[in-house]
């Protein structure tokens, strides 16, 4: 996948523009452990061929080349607090065309609530699957999201399970 094809998908997550940085100083990665600034979480980033790429005032997404995979980090606020995690994790999708929902279940995620969903689906004519995770917290929303080609998505999914069985919310 091309870096501008990746850009269109990365929108179709409700990220704006996505700049690589390769010394994302704003970023606080010690020990392997992610704390972005003004967020209120850690997270443990993997090694192994995945690159860190900044947005403007997102948190963070990770690029994987050799695989053409993808996982980001995104948290916002939720204006209507009434708002159902099922319709929060539905929002995620929409845009995704011949999507097949091949799991989509409740579970526990740092012992919040989320809503966990394994699908299929075409953006920009690439054929995609994508694993989620919608957690709601507070007065937010914190989307963590890995998606890859059909064919390679196996190939480092452990990295992203890895990832969001460290993700911890910090003391607010």
């Amino acid at each position: 996948m091309h870096y501008f094809q990746i850009k269109y998908v990365i929108r179709w997550l409700g990220v704006p523009c996505f700049i690589l940085m390769l010394g994302c100083a704003q970023l606080q990665v010690k020990d392997g452990i992610l704390s972005p600034p003004h967020k209120n979480y850690t997270v443990n980033i993997p090694g192994k061929g995945w690159e860190m790429i900044k947005v403007g005032k997102e948190d963070i997404a990770l690029w994987h080349k050799q695989y053409h995979a993808m996982i980001a980090f995104i948290s916002s606020n939720i204006e209507n607090k009434k708002v159902s995690l099922k319709m929060l994790n539905n929002q995620l999708f929409i845009g995704m065309k011949n999507k097949k929902i091949l799991l989509n279940e409740p579970m526990l995620v740092d012992n919040q609530q989320a809503m966990h969903t394994i699908c299929v689906g075409e953006i920009d004519n690439h054929k995609l699957k994508v694993e989620s995770y919608v957690i709601k917290f507070g007065n937010k929303v914190y989307d963590l999201v890995y998606w890859a080609p059909v064919n390679s998505f196996n190939y480092v999914r452990e990295d992203f399970e890895n990832i969001i069985k460290s993700f911890k919310f910090s003391n607010l």
